[in-house]
């Protein structure tokens, strides 16, 4: 295992899978140092050929991440969606709230693995809806109070297992050393993505 200096975005490397923990002190909020450091994290996975699958997850069990910092001068990131287009699987590790831009930043991972406790969460009034979103749960989410349970994610196929809070990482890179031992897994896994769509209906008792 190696590690990087100390940063508002920690990495380390287990066995080929880099882990990107945003740490950042009030609910780890997105401004330009965050950003910055997610994407030299990104860049090094796309780049680095001894590096196969990435996890993403927050420091703490409160927040995963609490969104874009509205603090005048913050700053921010645009174009989510190509600085997580590394050609290589990439694991959520939602620890607790993901609200707005952090809810965003799950979802363009290719797999997500949640804490039970963990909500995903659009602000009030929400800014944006993300795009990954069936419009019939955007509408549910802006006609209630917007936020959505890790269960009640994984029924609309947002994520992939709930599993018991602070398990989550241990369960993201069990999965992300599983996929890069298998050969093509990440051109399957961005194949197969979330599959969102309608809920599942709950089993009968």
């Amino acid at each position: 295992m190696t590690a990087a200096s100390p940063s508002v975005v920690r990495t380390e490397v287990f066995d080929g899978v880099l882990v990107a923990t945003i740490d950042r002190p009030g609910g780890n909020a997105m401004d330009r140092h965050v950003s910055r450091a997610l994407y030299e994290a990104m860049t090094r996975l796309s780049g680095d050929p001894g590096l196969r699958a990435g996890v993403l997850t927050g420091a703490g069990r409160e927040f995963f991440c609490a969104g874009w910092d509205p603090t005048p001068g913050a700053g921010g990131i645009a174009g989510v969606h190509d600085l997580f287009r590394v050609g290589k699987p990439l694991i959520a590790a939602v620890n607790g709230l993901a609200r707005g831009g952090g809810f965003e930043l799950a979802l363009v991972a290719d797999l997500i693995v949640a804490a039970d406790h963990a909500e995903f969460a659009l602000p009030d009034p929400p800014a944006r809806v993300p795009g990954e979103l069936p419009e019939e749960l955007a509408q549910q989410l802006r006609d209630g109070d917007g936020r959505l349970t890790a269960a009640a994610a994984a029924r609309w196929g947002l994520v992939h297992h709930v599993v018991p809070a602070g398990t989550e990482l241990t369960v993201a890179l069990d999965l992300a050393h599983r996929l890069a031992a298998a050969p093509g897994a990440a051109a399957v896994v961005k194949e197969i993505g979330r599959g969102a769509g309608e809920p599942e209906e709950d089993p009968a008792p």
